[in-house]
């Protein structure tokens, strides 16, 4: 089955997305993910983040990568979102991006949806926020760190 705009669309333009239905949609929904994101629609580009994280193609990375680098916070707190469903190495690349986001809630998200990883790579970009300027922020990404710690069985 070919995808189309149309079947993407089908599934997003939903006032709460059926997730697992739309990421049945596969890598050949990514282009088009790309082209929402990309879009003046915010809501329907923060949902095309999302999904995009969801389907895992080898591009997912990059269409979550442009909406952390867009303006608006609300497309920035997609892309953190989406993190939890990547690979640890591909979050890192968006962490990469994000890490230094001016907006509290937008780092909030990213160590939220980054604490259920392993990694020394993961863990050193948290430890980065663990005195960040924002109370709740440094807070949960202590908290994260040290549970990362003793799911690799480290002091």
């Amino acid at each position: 089955m070919s995808v189309t705009m149309k079947d993407v669309r089908f599934y997003l333009d939903a006032d709460e997305v059926d997730y697992p239905a739309a990421k049945a949609l596969g890598p050949e929904a990514v282009p088009f993910l790309a082209e929402l994101v990309a879009g003046q629609d915010l809501a329907l580009a923060s949902k095309a983040a999302y999904l995009a994280g969801l389907i895992r193609s080898k591009d997912s990375v990059d269409v979550i990568k442009d909406a952390a680098t867009r303006d608006e916070p609300v497309m920035r707190v997609a892309a953190a979102a989406s993190l939890r469903n990547l690979p640890e190495l591909q979050a890192e690349k968006v962490m990469d991006l994000l890490v230094a986001d001016p907006d509290a809630g937008v780092r909030k998200v990213m160590v939220k949806s980054a604490q259920g990883f392993a990694s020394v790579e993961v863990e050193s970009r948290l430890r980065a926020l663990t005195d960040d300027d924002d109370e709740v922020v440094a807070d949960l990404a202590q908290e994260s760190v040290t549970a990362m710690r003793l799911r690799r069985r480290e002091p």
